[in-house]
């Protein structure tokens, strides 16, 4: 009986040295290389305000400008498109990839009121600059009290 239970204890004995030794081989590896893009992708952007505009810098890589819809509803700038595989139908193999291609939205909620009449997009070399002329809104507006 009692050359069972050391048996026993080397059974589990060795069952911890193997989960550690699995474990200590999973912590080790790399993360994989290869992530798959979502459905929609958001592509970077920059937003910044000047004295009279509302800035949006959105870097668009690869994506012709007749392929990119921009517009404004409610104080929020929606920018979308897709960016399409180059390379369609060759077979590859990757190692890395982290370019994410299909279309992509993403909408800005705006710092500031715009006035929508007078917005501005240009672009080049891969990066599609939204300017937006804020209102000429006074911010203090001081109310006569009549007395009766």
């Amino acid at each position: 009986m009692i050359e069972l239970q050391k048996d026993w204890s080397e059974i589990v004995i060795g069952m911890q040295r193997q989960v550690k030794w699995l474990m200590d081989d999973v912590v080790s590896r790399k993360p994989p290389m290869v992530r798959f893009s979502p459905r929609t992708w958001e592509p970077a952007i920059d937003v910044y305000e000047t004295d009279k505009d509302v800035v949006v810098l959105v870097e668009l890589a690869g994506i012709k400008e007749d392929e990119v819809e921009v517009i404004v509803h409610n104080n929020i700038l929606i920018i979308r498109g897709e960016r399409k595989d180059i390379k369609q139908g060759i077979k590859r193999t990757y190692s890395q990839m982290e370019i994410l291609w299909g279309p992509f939205e993403r909408d800005i909620t705006l710092p500031a009121s715009v006035n929508v009449e007078r917005i501005k997009a240009f672009y080049q070399h891969g990066f599609l600059e939204v300017i937006l002329p804020k209102l000429n809104e006074e911010k203090t507006h001081h109310v006569d009290i009549k007395v009766e």
